[in-house]
């Protein structure tokens, strides 16, 4: 059965606020960027005055949709997450988080690409739950 839009949306939000709810259980101070233009998702204030930017990224499937390489190809920028959290919602409807630093979401995307350096790429990019397994629950790296 195809999901509708209306159904992806709720799931990304779902997503959202998941991962806005386990920040905060972790003592941070979170704010979720709402609408469809957005550049980040969550932004996370440190106690220096400094912030965090985080892009989520939610699936039911085996398949996280990045768009990685369309976006960030260009290595130098400053513009991008400073955290990827990927959300897996499983069938009873629990939800597994990966969190990943920028780099880290790089180096699995290009694994997926098979790839060997940065570079824009046509299409979009995804990666397989199992690639970042390593990464579930990794909130501490998040400071």
């Amino acid at each position: 059965m195809k999901t509708t839009s209306s159904e992806k949306l709720k799931i990304s939000m779902a997503g959202e606020y998941g991962v806005c709810s386990e920040l905060s259980k972790r003592g941070f101070d979170v704010s979720i960027t709402m609408g469809n233009a957005k550049a980040v998702d969550i932004f996370v204030h440190l106690n220096d005055g400094y912030f965090r930017r985080i892009e989520v990224k939610t699936t039911r499937s085996n398949k996280f949709v990045t768009g990685f390489f369309q976006k960030y190809y260009d290595k130098s920028r400053n513009d991008h997450p400073d955290f990827w959290v990927l959300v897996f919602i499983d069938s009873e409807n629990i939800s597994h988080y990966y969190i990943l630093s920028h780099e880290e979401m790089g180096r699995a995307q290009m694994e997926m690409n098979r790839m060997t350096e940065w570079k824009k790429v046509i299409g979009c990019d995804n990666v397989k739950r199992s690639m970042v397994a390593q990464y579930e629950n990794a909130w501490e790296k998040i400071k």
